[in-house]
């Protein structure tokens, strides 16, 4: 799914994630964790995203059966320099299992850097 890359998505976007998560093996607090962690990963891609550029959301849970991965991906201006000791960063990773930052850069000058920001959150094992 694509959003404009405008913080008044945020809600839209929390919807998505927590409708999609619904699906899989979280736990109540495991999907509340993942719901917060895509809004802190939208925030970083919103706060660099060109104007008018889109934020996509992608859900991945066929890569690894043991775990559901969302990507969220922006065009930037320039790379993202981010901190990973950053206040932001840490909750990203106190909230999922992993989190990889991902930036190609402009193939010419006048194409932009593409930023991908991956969660990772552990499902819960069958019982």
């Amino acid at each position: 799914m694509s959003v404009s890359a405008i913080p008044d998505q945020l809600p839209v976007l929390r919807s998505l994630v927590r409708t999609v998560a619904a699906h899989y093996a979280l736990s109540l607090d495991g999907l509340s964790d993942l719901v917060l962690a895509v809004d802190e990963a939208a925030t970083i891609l919103i706060g660099h995203a060109l104007p008018s550029s889109a934020l996509t959301c992608t859900f991945d849970a066929d890569t690894d059966p043991a775990a559901l991965r969302v990507m969220l991906a922006a065009s930037a201006p320039g790379e993202i320099t981010t901190s990973t000791s950053s206040f932001g960063w840490h909750v990203l990773e106190i909230l999922v299992d992993a989190v990889v930052l991902e930036q190609v850069p402009p193939a010419s000058p006048e194409q932009n850097w593409a930023a991908t920001i991956t969660l990772t959150k552990g499902l819960q094992a069958p019982s």
